[in-house]
């Protein structure tokens, strides 16, 4: 009985609205939501039907089904009589926006980013600019609310990533930081941008990559995501940190990866590292001020 406890303490419901926001609940076999008092989750609300949803399963595998045939449920935006539950589905319950938590699909560095990404999206509404198209160093001029928040797109070729490092470097010059953590800085975004161009994208240009800039006051952020299937970045980070950079770089080359050198870097300048647990979108920052 414990050891089933256990791996259905796996799987949680996240609350994305409502004042309850943020709030978590760990599945159980029989959890129910509706306005019935006997609902593990309850709230009055005319579209919720005493037995709103349900959710059954054991070992870490969970289904929500409708409880009556009044109740409506969506996952992913689409309706569902039953689904079987996965990491980030999302539900709607009646007024209820639900996450899906599968907690032996994450990591806790993992978690963290998807965290950050979607306070990044709320914040800025979900608004990427096109680097191609629109003229930011323009834009950032006349709305300083862009020099701290900003996100864009670039096409993934050669042209418009040297451009867009220029752009980056001209929004950290204009801050008041230190030299060297300019250069900190400035290293960790070249070799992160160049790894989703050719290791995240193979060379093909018709694949973007996106850009989430933010001045957070003490420091500075840059997160990128590319469109490629990601990489096993724990073996490889963990290389780097077990052997020296030469010798890590070394063995990656020969197994077709990512270098050792680049990574021994990024890890040594930067204040922070996090990788989502497929490895296609990296997130690190840099202090303005050397300690």
């Amino acid at each position: 009985m414990e050891g089933n406890a256990a791996q259905h303490n796996m799987i949680k419901l996240e609350v994305l609205n409502t004042a309850a926001k943020g709030k978590q609940f760990t599945l159980k076999p029989g959890f129910t939501v509706g306005s019935g008092e006997g609902c593990t989750v309850r709230a009055q609300h005319p579209s919720l039907q005493p037995i709103h949803a349900r959710f059954t399963g054991d070992f870490g595998r969970m289904v929500v089904e409708v409880g009556s045939k009044e109740a409506h449920i969506t996952v992913n935006d689409k309706d569902v009589m039953q689904h079987q539950l996965r990491h980030r589905d999302e539900l709607v319950i009646g007024p209820l926006r639900l996450r899906v938590i599968d907690e032996s699909q994450v990591s806790h560095a993992g978690l963290k980013l998807d965290m950050l990404l979607d306070e990044i999206e709320s914040e800025q509404g979900g608004e990427i600019f096109d680097f191609a198209k629109e003229d930011l160093f323009y834009l950032v001029s006349k709305d300083p609310g862009l020099k701290r928040a900003l996100n864009f797109v670039i096409p993934s070729k050669d042209r418009f990533i040297d451009q867009a490092q220029v752009f980056l470097a001209r929004m950290v010059k204009s801050l008041s930081m230190d030299e060297q953590q300019i250069d900190g800085f400035m290293t960790c975004m070249k070799e992160l941008i160049l790894n989703a161009h050719r290791h995240g994208h193979k060379y093909d240009e018709t694949k973007k990559i996106v850009l989430r800039w933010r001045d957070l006051g003490d420091k500075i952020q840059l997160t990128i995501e590319d469109e490629g299937p990601g990489f096993d970045h724990k073996t490889v980070l963990g290389g780097v940190n077990e052997k020296d950079a030469a010798s890590a770089a070394r063995e990656r080359y020969l197994a077709g990866g990512f270098g050792g050198l680049g990574f021994k870097l990024i890890t040594k300048m930067s204040d922070t590292l996090i990788y989502n647990d497929k490895g296609n979108v990296v997130c690190f920052s840099v202090q303005k001020k050397a300690p």
